[in-house]
């Protein structure tokens, strides 16, 4: 159905529409949409309330509503509305009914409170959101959208504006949602050249916040100035929070840009080392290192420079011990593997039994050291269930001789144990027994 249209006095048409989905319905103005949501969400929110009192719902104690109905109900409501014929539109609209009902949970939030044993799920729900949005933002032709609808980009921008009312616990948040936003939808040269001059004016006339500070870097970043980037991350009076360094390192590797992402990589690096010492105790830690070494993977991956990534993982052993084994194995350097599983110690039972096997099938000999290791090792705990244990290596590495043709070799080893280890009777009993010797 379409709208009507009548003339006022003031010779101004106005649209009237038989529904209030007609407000959505392949509508190009982000007003209008949100004049929709608000009449969705009084209606919705007028439902809910019916049966509730005020003092059940900020208590926690009536569940036919909370923050999981605007979630589940009022978001899909809106989402199910739009209707449009170009496809980028639809998205640009997806992702302001996504900041929509991102400020909604906000506003339940402030106005209610969560009890504390939804709080976990609140959190969750709104880090659900965020990730969704991000995915709207990478679907949307960018360009395209500019091209044919650069008013409605821009009034889409304006309407961004409103996710400064975020509450400030929220902070890192807000600033994930600005870097993806300018970096994937409000791409435009001058727009970004236009509010990064302002927030300097800001700056220079005394304002200060972290929220500016890190918005000046990440304009600098959308320009493609890493020198002025970095320049101004070193500049910031707070420690800047792991996680924003990552999502500049994610949009780079979303876009492909592999050069610029070395620089970010080899920028980071040493925050990295001078916090090793923290990796076995912060969960948070270890995520974001791991991050961290999946785009260093990726980089090397697309590019063919391995040597950076070779570099880092020596750099970080123990921690990447892993991940490097892994590495050298896909690149068939089995010498290296075993020196590294040597180096830190690895028995033959710590090693995915795959890797050892394919050493052994490639090159026997080079399988030997770590063999020889776990023998002296295993001698050296001095109990009988290590000697047994020492025996049955025994037995594997004298079919690993006697397949190279090295008899004399393994009989020459042999006798140096016997010798080293002959005050140790109940050693030499199992040698017996293993009919080592007689």
């Amino acid at each position: 159905m379409k709208p009507t249209e009548e003339h006022n006095d003031k010779s101004e048409t106005q649209v009237h529409y038989e529904t209030p989905e007609q407000k959505v319905q392949n509508t190009h103005s982000v007003q209008l949409w949100r004049e929709y949501f608000s009449e969705r969400f009084e209606t919705f929110e007028r439902r809910k309330l019916q049966t509730v009192s005020f003092r059940d719902l900020v208590d926690g104690k009536d569940t036919s509503y909370t923050f999981v109905h605007i979630y589940r109900d009022y978001y899909p409501a809106l989402l199910n509305a739009g209707q449009f014929f170009d496809e980028d539109i639809a998205l640009l609209y997806k992702y302001h009914v996504q900041i929509e009902t991102l400020l909604r949970l906000f506003s339940f939030e402030a106005q209610y409170g969560v009890a504390t044993y939804m709080q976990s799920n609140f959190d969750a729900t709104v880090e659900k959101l965020c990730d969704q949005m991000y995915i709207t933002l990478k679907q949307i032709n960018s360009e395209k959208l500019l091209d044919g609808n650069k008013k409605l980009v821009e009034e889409s921008l304006r309407n961004f504006q409103s996710l400064y009312e975020i509450p400030p616990k929220w902070g890192h948040l807000l600033f994930y949602l600005f870097q993806i936003s300018w970096s994937l939808l409000y791409m435009e040269q001058a727009w970004v050249s236009k509010y990064e001059k302002q927030l300097l004016e800001e700056k220079e006339s005394g304002k200060t916040s972290q929220m500016l500070e890190l918005a000046l870097v990440h304009f600098a970043f959308a320009s493609g100035n890493e020198e002025l980037a970095f320049k101004r991350l070193a500049q910031c009076d707070k420690k800047v929070d792991m996680v924003h360094y990552l999502v500049w390192m994610k949009l780079l590797v979303d876009k492909q840009e592999w050069e610029r992402l070395l620089l970010w990589l080899l920028d980071l690096k040493p925050y990295f080392l001078e916090g090793v010492g923290t990796y076995y105790y912060h969960s948070d830690s270890r995520e974001f290192f791991h991050e961290y070494l999946s785009y260093f993977w990726k980089y090397a991956q697309h590019t063919g420079d391995e040597d950076q990534y070779e570099e880092m993982l020596i750099e970080f052993l123990p921690i990447t011990f892993y991940e490097y084994g892994e590495y050298l194995m896909v690149i068939g350097e089995h010498e290296r593997w075993v020196e590294l599983q040597v180096i830190m110690g690895y028995s033959p039972e710590l090693i995915q039994r795959k890797d050892l096997k394919e050493v052994v099938s490639f090159q026997k000999e080079s399988a030997l050291p770590i063999y020889h290791q776990a023998i002296d090792r295993l001698i050296n705990e001095r109990t009988r269930k290590s000697y047994q244990s020492a025996i049955k290596h025994l037995k594997t590495l004298r079919s690993l001789y006697f397949e190279l043709g090295e008899e004399d070799r393994f009989s020459q080893y042999i006798n140096q144990i016997v010798t080293v280890y002959g005050r140790l009777r109940a050693f030499q009993e199992e040698l017996r027994k293993g009919k080592f010797i007689s």
